[in-house]
């Protein structure tokens, strides 16, 4: 009796066996998190919603799927090749931050240069392929592959270390999202999605400088001419609220003079009831973060940008698919 005892006793419990599959499971979901953190995600989230925004308020291909569908994984892949080329290109000034450090996976070790080099090429080549065979759109490859050119090269490597105004120049990456889906589904370019993206690249400095501000200290330790650093938060403060004004007046002006909507603007106008209430909401928080300075609550107004912007574009669609609809 005691050998069989003894061989059961020397036996791996049972809950052993299934140690490396778990194992193998949970270094493959921390792998793809930390590739999905390389895209920057929630920044490339939003290019992939701006972007389907256009092609609803564009109105002929919103249900082709088959167009669709590759269209804005091409958008994902665009804004995951740009931003991992981003961190790559500033492994250096993100192991000096306290924001990024831990958070990224090359300044924290989790992810090697030469995996993230790989990782963008395959992104790149996927977003070309999609727009290429899938939407049939030589323009909108040509879109996408100068999104990745301007932020990842321009931007990132040039714009950005030399100059405190970086934020405003280098906009027009973010602001791609309309031209991009429009340019996959007609192959070619109209006043709508210009002024969507017109939009996107105002609305970039103020909601840009309000995180700037709260990250001072970390864009000075790493050596970032972001406009806080260089100018003062004074500065900053003031230039939010005319950039803010801009930004307000253009999302009255720009929609209704190229008139996107049609006979839904007259009669069910949600984007320009948007534009004003938000809009006012929107210039009084910029003119109290600039009164109260020192005392800065600029992460509120912060993410009240987010949802700010993303509620304008909702009405777009809303009044789009409402003018398609036959304005009623």
């Amino acid at each position: 009796m005691s050998q069989p005892v003894a061989l059961v006793a020397a036996m791996p419990p049972l809950s052993g066996t299934a140690a490396p599959r778990a194992g193998f499971w949970t270094r493959a979901g921390r792998v793809g998190f930390d590739l999905l953190v390389l895209t920057k995600y929630r920044i490339t989230l939003v290019a992939l919603f701006t972007g389907y925004a256009a092609i609803v308020v564009q109105g002929g291909h919103v249900s082709d799927w088959r167009v669709v569908v590759p269209c804005l994984v091409a958008l994902f892949a665009t804004g995951g090749c740009a931003n991992t080329l981003n961190q790559l290109f500033e492994l250096k000034r993100d192991s000096l931050m306290n924001r990024t450090r831990s958070r990224r996976p090359l300044p924290a070790g989790r992810i090697s240069p030469r995996q993230a080099i790989w990782f963008a090429v395959l992104q790149f080549i996927l977003a070309q392929v999609l727009l290429v065979v899938c939407c049939h759109s030589l323009l909108a490859a040509a879109l996408s592959a100068a999104t990745v050119l301007y932020y990842s090269f321009f931007y990132t490597l040039y714009l950005k270390p030399r100059h405190y105004l970086n934020i405003v120049i280098g906009g027009v990456p973010g602001a791609m999202g309309p031209l991009i889906g429009w340019a996959a589904v007609t192959h070619h370019l109209g006043a709508a999605p210009i002024a969507m993206f017109m939009l996107i690249f105002l609305w970039t400095p103020p909601h840009v400088w309000a995180l700037a501000i709260k990250l001072k200290d970390d864009y000075a330790r790493a050596g970032i001419p972001m406009l806080p650093v260089v100018k003062g938060v004074d500065e900053t403060t003031r230039q939010i609220v005319i950039y803010t004004l801009i930004l307000v007046a253009a999302t009255l002006a720009l929609p209704s003079a190229i008139g996107v909507f049609g006979p839904a603007f007259q009669h069910s106008p949600l984007y320009l009831t948007l534009s004003l209430t938000l809009g006012a909401v929107f210039i009084v928080w910029s003119v109290i973060l600039w009164r109260r300075r020192p005392m800065l609550p600029t992460m509120p107004l912060f993410r009240f940008s987010i949802i700010y912007i993303a509620a304008l574009f909702v009405g777009l669609m809303i009044d789009a698919v409402r003018s398609h609809g036959g304005g009623s």
